[in-house]
């Protein structure tokens, strides 16, 4: 009998996650390669448990070859755990319904020993993502960002299979990206954007990454970055407020806005890719046709200028993906 106790006790010390009481459990093998390239064979176990606090309604105990490479993750009700192409564990956990936030844990293999690489905490409206926040970044993400965007230069826009937590993975690497990315990469990986219906992504990363240091759109103003681009050494951004259906048209720079125009624009027309603002009798015709973007001054249909956006510095034209 006092063997058997003895053992019961070693049992709850090793795997601390049924010392919990389950009301539901599951047990899955995970295999992949972690960014460093190292090859990984483990388990994880799921425990939703039977009497649950505010914050810890499930357990998640991931073992990856030995007690060194263990991981226990708790939250919220139904956390799936997935492996990626990237290099990455990655943990998703809705917190709810479609408009409850969610949050996304991203665990790799430094030296051999698991490692958190950070959190990123999303808030949703209407089914999309409209903000977000990173917690708890690993001081060791800088030594894994020349490997990583080797990755992403060729995972994000060919056809590797990726995983819906994958898509944020880049938000943890901001300043790698905002640096070393081109805009014909940004164009073809806001096109597989796109194509998976993660238009909502599309903003989130124009307003926060890549063109975060140039756009006119305020963020905390509900503004959602839908165009812009770069004329001689002024910038152009079309910004569209989600809550009135505002469209303003903004040239100048950061620090000074030279002409801020505004109109009310309907579903119907967010597929447009030529948009007309009205100052006065003068029409500002922003064109964002690919390869065709900039502006066109008219008074009473007669031309006046037309300015051409720089190409190098164009951002993609994604009015019609904001509901």
């Amino acid at each position: 009998m006092k063997k058997l106790f003895v053992f019961i006790i070693l049992f709850y010390l090793s795997f601390p996650l049924f010392a919990q009481i389950c009301k539901e459990t599951k047990s899955n093998e995970i295999k992949g390669q972690f960014i460093n390239g190292d090859y990984f064979e483990g388990k994880y176990n799921y425990c939703r448990l039977i009497n649950p606090k505010e914050d810890n309604i499930s357990q998640i105990n991931l073992n990856i070859n030995g007690t060194t490479n263990s991981y226990i993750y708790v939250g919220g009700g139904n956390p799936t755990i997935e492996t990626s192409n990237l290099g990455v564990i990655s943990i998703f956990d809705k917190l709810g319904g479609m408009e409850s936030p969610a949050k996304i844990t991203y665990l790799t293999r430094i030296n051999k020993n698991l490692i958190k690489l950070g959190e990123i905490n999303l808030d949703y409206s209407q089914g999309q993502v409209i903000n977000y926040s990173i917690d708890n970044v690993n001081n060791k993400i800088d030594a894994l960002s020349a490997t990583f965007l080797e990755k992403i230069k060729q995972s994000f826009i060919n056809n590797t299979k990726l995983s819906y937590p994958d898509y944020f993975l880049l938000l943890l690497f901001d300043s790698t990206l905002v640096n070393d990315i081109s805009s014909d990469w940004i164009n073809k990986f806001y096109a597989k954007l796109n194509l998976m219906q993660h238009r909502d992504l599309i903003n989130i990363y124009s307003q926060n990454i890549f063109f975060k240091n140039t756009t006119l759109c305020n963020k905390n103003k509900n503004e959602k970055n839908a165009f812009g681009c770069q004329i001689k050494n002024r910038k152009l951004s079309l910004c569209y407020n989600y809550v009135n259906s505002n469209l303003f048209y903004r040239f100048g720079t950061q620090s000074k806005i030279e002409l801020e125009l505004v109109k009310v624009i309907e579903d119907k027309d967010k597929k447009n890719s030529i948009i007309s603002f009205a100052n006065k009798d003068i029409d500002y015709v922003v064109d964002t046709k690919p390869g065709k973007e900039g502006i066109k001054i008219k008074r009473k249909e007669i031309q006046l200028y037309n300015f051409q956006c720089n190409p190098s510095t164009v951002e993609p034209m994604i009015l019609d993906s904001f509901n």
